[in-house]
């Protein structure tokens, strides 16, 4: 049988009669303080500061970056007034040429016109073959020039015929396929040198009131395009 010492009994008799009014809590060491809690994102400042510092670090890399190689723009000087001035003069003389041989055949086209009898009188040829007569309707008659289906082998004859009205110029023989080519081609070319207008005045080279010099161009060929109409009416 084992022997339990001596002095064992006399601590352990120590420890059982220790005195009752000891607290062990008092000699536990202090708890730590509870830590901030912190969101999973983080707070607004430190997200706002983030996208702050990339964007500024894309703004040097952009910065930083070399110029694309390649031929350098070269500025577009306004055109000179000399050469400009005479663009528009030509221009001007074109659109009203233009507009004044569709005119009346477009009215005539949309139906408004006279219809009467046409004597042949006098024709000429050469270059520019034409001939004049007497158009003669119900209320009036006038001496007109004849365009249209009619040559030297019709004179003295006559033949059905249509104008614009007492003011006309002219008179039309022939049908609606005829007319049709007299003005369709006419306001073709009437377009193209209004294309050409804004290219010879220098409107697309101007840097300030660009739009206003174009639109401009566009205004005055629709001036001269109504003005022939108002006169053929």
């Amino acid at each position: 049988m084992p022997q339990v010492p001596a002095a064992y009994g006399a601590a352990g008799a120590a420890h059982l009669h220790a005195p009752a009014d000891r607290d062990p809590v008092d000699h536990a060491p202090p708890a730590a303080a509870p830590a901030p809690q912190r969101g999973p994102l983080g707070s607004q400042t430190e997200g706002m500061a983030a996208i702050r510092a990339v964007w500024e670090r894309a703004g040097e890399t952009e910065r930083r970056r070399p110029a694309r190689p390649g031929r350098p723009q070269r500025r577009r000087e306004p055109k000179h007034f000399a050469p400009a001035l005479l663009g528009i003069l030509v221009c001007a003389c074109l659109l009203m040429f233009f507009a004044w041989s569709a005119a009346p055949a477009l009215w005539i086209s949309v139906g408004h016109s006279h219809s009467g009898t046409a004597t042949v009188t006098s024709c000429q040829t050469g270059f520019a073959p034409s001939c004049t007569g007497t158009f003669t309707t119900g209320d009036w008659s006038r001496e007109l020039a004849l365009t249209g289906e009619v040559t030297l082998d019709d004179l003295g004859t006559e033949l059905p015929a249509r104008a614009t009205g007492p003011d006309a110029h002219s008179a039309y023989i022939g049908g609606t396929g005829g007319l049709l080519l007299r003005w369709a081609p006419a306001l073709v070319l009437f377009m193209a040198v209004a294309f050409t207008l804004v290219a010879a005045s220098g409107a697309t080279r101007l840097y300030e009131g660009r739009s206003a010099a174009i639109g401009l161009c566009w205004i005055a060929a629709g001036a001269v395009l109504t003005a022939a109409l108002a006169f053929a009416w």
